[in-house]
């Protein structure tokens, strides 16, 4: 079977209550399962950038990303800058739950301020979604408000597969009308029951399907998410890559 070659990140906060305890070993066990990346969300290690730098290349691993506040975005003196700097990863992301229902239109001139502000300092500005932005607002999904409301060239996306099939499209095809603005995705998987939070290859998603169209995007980066997990974090996310590989996705 044919590999779809796009490498496979984890997003930390996966495994967030294990690295909280052991974050290095956390991270060189990720490494030794498989995934190519990880993506930060708060949790470094309580390493300054230049040492998460030098443990990252001990591990083989890349950075794929760092999901941090819209207010680091916009500073171009947070640390969040100094990591992406020294980590030679540029995307920044962040989300706006509950902003929908709140102040959409001022949230989104927000999101282009930040896009702006991080290409400005030699990053990307990533948005990620969830379901609330699958809400019509005048007959409109507000996650199209807000790709029809900024500059491409500043803000790009993150697009979660188990958050879109939450709100309602299918995934694969709401992702494939976005070529050249989607540089990471969220692969989480989805019970077919009770839509639950399940490991990869355990649920619904079709995942060849999702790699795919993430080809067809210029996706650089594929990052496994489980939001909460049914059992130990680390069996959860070696059961995601394993499924990955099985498939010849990983």
């Amino acid at each position: 079977m044919r590999k779809l070659q796009i490498p496979v990140g984890i997003q930390l906060f996966t495994v967030r209550q294990a690295a909280a305890s052991d974050f290095k070993g956390v991270v060189r066990e990720l490494a030794r399962m498989g995934y190519a990346g990880v993506e930060f969300a708060g949790q470094y290690g309580n390493m300054e950038p230049a040492e998460l730098a030098s443990f990252l290349t001990e591990t083989g691993l890349q950075a794929c990303g760092q999901h941090v506040s819209v207010d680091d975005i916009l500073n171009p003196g947070s640390r969040a800058y100094a990591y992406a700097k020294a980590l030679n990863c540029p995307w920044l992301t962040t989300s706006g739950a509950g902003l929908v229902d709140k102040d959409w239109a001022g949230a989104i001139a927000r999101y282009q301020k930040a896009g702006a502000t991080a290409k400005a300092n030699g990053c990307v500005f990533t948005y990620h979604n969830h379901a609330q932005e699958f809400v019509r607002i005048n007959g409109v999904y507000a996650e199209d408000l807000l790709i029809q409301q900024t500059d491409p060239s500043e803000v790009q996306l993150e697009l979660d597969t188990f958050w879109i099939r939450r709100g309602g499209p299918d995934p694969v095809a709401y992702i494939a009308q976005f070529p050249g603005r989607v540089p990471q995705i969220h692969l989480k998987d989805m019970h077919p029951i009770t839509c639950e939070f399940v490991e990869v290859g355990t649920g619904l998603m079709d995942l060849r399907g999702i790699f795919q169209v993430a080809r067809r995007v210029g996706a650089k980066w594929v990052i496994v998410e489980q939001d909460l997990c049914r059992g130990p974090e680390l069996e959860s996310a070696r059961l995601s890559i394993e499924n990955l590989k099985k498939e010849g996705l990983a």
